[in-house]
C-alpha cells in the first residue's frame, strides 16, 4: 500500500509539473534582449488633483467636460453650492454644480496633450481658498501590440506526462497482482 500511495504521489506531481511548466514555453517575434520593461497601462481619463487645509479637489477630464469633485478635507463631506472658478492660460470658466460636491466646465480648451496648469478658487459659505493642480494630457498611444498566443504544447504536454503516469502505476499494479495458476 505504501509503494500505491507514491506512486500516485509522484503521478500528481508530474502532472502539475507539466501543467505549470506549460506556461515558460518559448515563443517566436519578439526579441528580449536588452530592451527596457514597460509596466502595463490601464487606460483612464486624464486627471488632476490638489488640496489644502480646508478643502480637497479632484479634476477629470471626460470627452469634452471636466468634471470637479469638491470635499472637505477633515471629513471627506462633498462641498454643495460652492462658487468655483478654474483659471488655465486661455481658458476661464465657472463651473456648475451638477450633483452635490460635483461641478463641471467645458473641457474644449484641453483639445490638445500637453500639460496644464490649472487655478481653482472656491468659495463656500465662509471659507475660500485657491488650489493649483496640473491637467497632464499624455498623447495617445499608437502602434503597441503586444500578444502572447498560448499553443497547446502544453496541454498535450501535461497529457503526455498524465498518460505515461496512468501507464506506470497499471504497469506496477500488474507486476505485484498475484498471479492465479491453474
Amino acid at each position: 500500500m505504501k509503494k500505491r500511495n507514491r506512486i500516485v504521489l509522484l503521478a500528481v506531481a508530474t502532472v502539475l509539473f507539466g501543467a505549470s511548466s506549460s506556461t515558460a514555453l518559448a515563443h517566436g517575434g519578439e526579441d528580449h534582449g536588452g530592451e527596457a520593461t514597460h509596466s502595463p497601462t490601464v487606460a483612464t481619463a486624464p486627471r488632476a488633483s490638489a488640496q489644502t487645509e480646508e478643502f480637497e479637489l479632484v479634476a477629470v477630464l471626460e470627452g469634452k467636460e471636466l468634471t470637479i469633485t469638491l470635499d472637505r478635507f477633515a471629513t471627506n463631506e462633498p462641498v454643495a453650492d460652492a462658487q468655483i472658478e478654474v483659471d488655465s492660460g486661455a481658458l476661464k470658466a465657472v463651473a456648475t454644480q451638477i450633483a452635490p460636491g460635483v461641478y463641471s466646465i467645458p473641457g474644449d480648451g484641453f483639445a490638445a496633450p500637453g500639460k496644464y496648469p490649472l487655478a481653482i478658487s472656491v468659495v463656500a459659505g465662509e471659507s475660500a481658498d485657491l488650489l493649483t493642480a496640473m491637467l497632464d494630457l499624455a498623447p495617445p498611444v499608437t502602434g503597441v501590440e503586444h500578444s502572447h498566443v498560448t499553443s497547446g504544447w502544453g496541454i498535450w504536454g501535461a497529457a503526455g506526462a498524465l498518460l505515461l503516469a496512468g501507464g506506470g502505476l497499471l504497469a506496477m499494479r500488474r507486476r505485484h497482482r498475484p498471479r492465479n495458476l491453474r
